[in-house]
């Protein structure tokens, strides 16, 4: 989970240099890259964080922070393309992806614990 996560904003910090579409293009592209893994493995982990009975629940409030994060990383970029440029805003999600990042890592533990937990509890 952390893996990605860090692939995740390593392969965000291109988007801070593009100046074409194709350049935009061609980073999203490998951005993407990411970007499922690391769901897989979030839902992976929120799974084995609970007993059997939570898991649909859990995995609902999993699947209901996403447009929430979605839509706060929208304002935030959008207050920032209005006061500094459209070039700037892509400090955004790098910001975002650091933080998420920073706030994971004292968890390392955790997940290598709790993805194990998830093969022994099947």
């Amino acid at each position: 989970f952390i893996f990605f996560l860090f692939s995740l904003t390593v392969l965000s910090i291109p988007l801070l240099f593009v100046q074409s579409v194709l350049a935009l293009g061609v980073a999203l592209f490998f951005n993407g890259f990411a970007i499922a893994p690391l769901i897989v493995n979030a839902y992976g982990v929120a799974e084995s964080a609970v007993p059997p009975g939570q898991i649909t629940e859990t995995l609902s409030w999993v699947v209901a922070g996403m447009p929430l994060g979605g839509a706060l990383s929208s304002v935030i970029a959008g207050l920032v393309i209005d006061n500094y440029g459209a070039q700037t805003a892509y400090w955004v999600p790098l910001g975002f992806m650091i933080a998420a990042l920073v706030a994971t890592l004292p968890y390392f533990t955790t997940y290598k614990a709790l993805i194990g937990y998830s093969s022994k509890h099947d």
